[in-house]
């Protein structure tokens, strides 16, 4: 989502009170668990996903069915994994570094937790249009944001699904978007902070 309307690359939505557009828009998933009604921790087979506009269904995998009190995940990929060896892992695989939509820092040896790219409109009066480019590119293991959402379900059957909203305009919320337009988690730590914090306003239980 882009605020109230679906995501789509290319299209202008109002963010901020500016006009922008998106053309990159994703992040890693780690940790996945659920917690059942007694507060016992589940880890399904598939803790990891990477999350992008362009893809609505993620599977974890088998999990025992029963009822689940909430649903628990890291967005970016957890240390141990952010510092392994990346070719340790399977072509199948949400973490495989050569995947269509990886995104993977070879010069700090860790991925890339979010990546948000488009273009924005950064006129003083904001009535231009979204032609200026931004970029930011969130990792390091002090942006990894714990998420945690209340289902209350009952999981049973060989496809059940829990359907969430993420609002990718909410991630910006707090961003001056005629000043701040990039980040690398290196030199603009406070714009990344500021991205990764709104992570769990942003990624809630679709109603």
């Amino acid at each position: 989502m882009a605020g109230n309307d679906a995501l789509v690359y290319n299209q202008e939505y109002t963010v901020n009170g500016r006009k922008l557009k998106f053309t990159k828009a994703q992040f890693y998933v780690s940790s996945v668990r659920l917690l059942n009604a007694e507060s016992a921790s589940i880890t399904p087979e598939m803790p990891y996903a990477l999350v992008h506009a362009l893809e609505t269904n993620y599977s974890v995998g088998a999990i025992d069915a029963g009822t689940y009190s909430s649903l628990e995940f890291a967005v970016g990929v957890d240390s141990a994994a952010n510092h392994g060896d990346p070719t340790q892992w399977g072509a199948t695989h949400p973490l495989y570094v050569n995947s269509l939509y990886a995104s993977y820092w070879d010069w700090s040896q860790g991925y890339v937790f979010m990546k948000l790219e488009g273009y924005v409109d950064t006129t003083a009066a904001a009535k231009g249009t979204a032609s200026t480019g931004f970029a930011y590119h969130i990792g390091n293991d002090e942006m990894l944001r714990a998420i945690s959402i209340s289902l209350n379900k009952t999981i049973e059957g060989s496809n059940a699904n829990i359907e969430l909203n993420v609002d990718y305009a909410k991630l910006l919320e707090d961003v001056d978007l005629k000043t701040e337009l990039q980040t690398h988690s290196i030199a603009n730590e406070p714009i990344a902070a500021k991205i990764a914090d709104k992570a769990q306003e942003a990624i809630t239980l679709r109603p």
